[in-house]
């Protein structure tokens, strides 16, 4: 039996990740146009909170492997209902629900509504994914047998934004912020640029852009952010940290790489502001790359603490871990999780995102050559009818497509060979993996209406990939089908490789890449 803790863990992320993608990408709602601008920024954290919450239970379960233990054993012997799951996929369709029905230019004028159904979505969304990994009395028994401590955690994760603001009067912070603005100086005018500054009002900047360096932009934030974190790892890892040497060795090189960061990230801020778009450095960039670094850096913090010796009470045992690379469960799910991530970096660092898709292309390979001993169990011959009906898919597609004009300049023969290779070759496979190999195969218990749910629960998000939300939604029915008609996903991925090959050598002879 599988294990739902870890099936439903996947499948947030990728929800996550999907939320992001949709809500701040593709439809961005901007607060000031809507009429609950309180209430709008309230929602736009959740993002943030989110993400801390994911980051919290991964830490916790990683770090306390009887506790995860116990609620394997708790799921594996009392599962929830899978009408829970129904519940869980009405929820999250709730969420996305705002895209389609108000389309992405008018959500900000349509707040209230969008703000009632993703509420309401994610609340069912969540009830229902906690009570199909096991009943609510499991839960109980399970956190009476923690001290509850994990329930505290995640309180602290959903407020960390807010415990990052109480702390700021912790530090000096104009100290800190001349020093910030003057290390800012010093990186720019080490690029060789021209730097304009007021130092009394902390204004720097070069050309046509500038910003204030104010006292959110210190680092504060970040260091206290980090030192959330930190606590929180002591406290899953107190029996076995040395914690002075932590506190005394780790935490002072956390601090200044977060403080470095912070000055690394307004540097860039500033150079995308005056030489590429001040749009793309407001709404793109800065959105975004504050939770990136810091995302990389409590990774990089946990990894350090997990491999340095010094730190712990015991030798740490390598030999007994689980080569990730083999395992089937995680190929499905983390090739489309890295797809994802490289859309919101496109979007943080490329003011047209699709400029992007050569450093997305590499990444999707070598997330996909990476999982290569999981997936090669996976290949098979593909059925002539699947090559055929994706051929079939991808003429409905250009059929159906809005006249666009092709564009006034040719992109590069690079970008041009990146672009085929992803979407003929790297994107069919990682969807497939995911909608048809993770999504649908999980709704498939037997029975009609099981069927019906996994060809329509699992293309609903895949529909929101597309610009073309119908038409992409039922290309994923067609995907779907072929999926069942024989064990496996060759059949669903050649499908979907013919479709966006017929797609794609169109769009090359006509140089209409809007297509793609």
């Amino acid at each position: 039996m599988r294990n739902r803790l870890t099936i439903m863990a996947g499948i947030a992320v990728a929800e996550l990740l999907a939320v992001i993608i949709t809500y701040q990408v593709i439809a961005s709602i901007e607060c000031r146009q809507t009429e609950i601008e309180a209430a709008c920024r309230a929602l736009r954290s959740m993002t943030a909170r989110g993400l801390a919450v994911i980051t919290v239970l991964a830490l916790f379960f990683w770090l306390r492997p009887r506790a995860y233990l116990a609620l394997r054993e708790a799921t594996q012997s009392a599962p929830g209902p899978h009408i829970w799951l129904t519940l869980h996929g009405f929820g999250l369709a709730l969420i996305f629900l705002p895209l389609p029905l108000f389309g992405a230019t008018e959500i900000s004028h349509r707040f209230l509504p969008t703000l009632l159904m993703m509420t309401a979505g994610g609340t069912l969304a969540a009830l229902g994914a906690l009570l199909w990994i096991t009943p609510a009395r499991q839960w109980w028994r399970w956190l009476q047998s923690q001290s509850y401590f994990l329930p505290v955690a995640l309180l602290g994760a959903v407020i960390v934004p807010d415990l990052a603001d109480l702390m700021r009067p912790l530090w000096n912070i104009a100290d800190l912020s001349s020093l910030t603005f003057f290390l800012v100086f010093l990186v720019l005018s080490a690029m060789g640029v021209d730097v304009g500054v007021d130092p009394a009002s902390y204004v720097i900047g070069y050309d046509d852009f500038f910003v204030q360096i104010a006292s959110q932009c210190s680092g504060v934030e970040g260091i206290a952010l980090i030192t959330i974190f930190m606590g929180l790892y002591a406290m899953l890892m107190k029996a076995d940290l040395r914690m002075r040497r932590f506190w005394l060795a780790l935490f002072p090189l956390a601090v200044l790489c977060s403080w470095f960061f912070n000055i690394l990230r307004i540097a860039i801020l500033i150079v995308i502001g005056a030489e590429v778009s001040a749009e793309q450095a407001l709404n793109g960039f800065h959105s975004y790359a504050g939770w990136l670094m810091f995302t990389a850096l409590a990774l990089g913090v946990v990894a350090v603490a997990h491999q340095w010796a010094w730190l712990h009470r015991t030798p740490r045992d390598r030999n007994d871990l689980p080569r990730l690379a083999e395992e089937g469960l995680a190929a499905l799910i983390v090739p489309f999780i890295v797809m994802m991530i490289t859309g919101v970096v496109a979007s943080a660092f490329w003011p047209t995102p699709s400029d992007a898709y050569p450093f997305r292309a590499v990444a999707m390979l070598c997330v996909l050559l990476y999982f290569r001993p999981a997936l090669v169990r996976l290949v098979q011959r593909p059925e002539a009818l699947a090559v055929l009906a994706g051929i079939a898919v991808g003429a409905l597609w250009l059929i159906t497509a809005p006249v666009t004009q092709p564009q006034a300049t040719a992109p590069s023969t690079a970008w041009i060979a990146f672009r085929l290779l992803g979407t003929i070759a790297l994107v069919p496979v990682i969807e497939e993996l995911f909608f048809r190999g993770y999504l649908q195969r999980r709704l498939m218990r037997g029975g009609l209406i099981w069927v019906v749910l996994a060809l329509l629960l699992p293309n609903l998000l895949f529909g929101l990939l597309h610009e073309r939300y119908l038409a992409g939604m039922l290309a994923g029915v067609v995907f779907g089908l072929l999926a069942l008609r024989k064990p496996g996903l060759t059949n669903a991925i050649a499908a979907h490789g013919a479709a966006n090959a017929v797609i794609a050598v169109y769009a090359l002879i006509t140089a209409n890449w809007a297509l793609i």
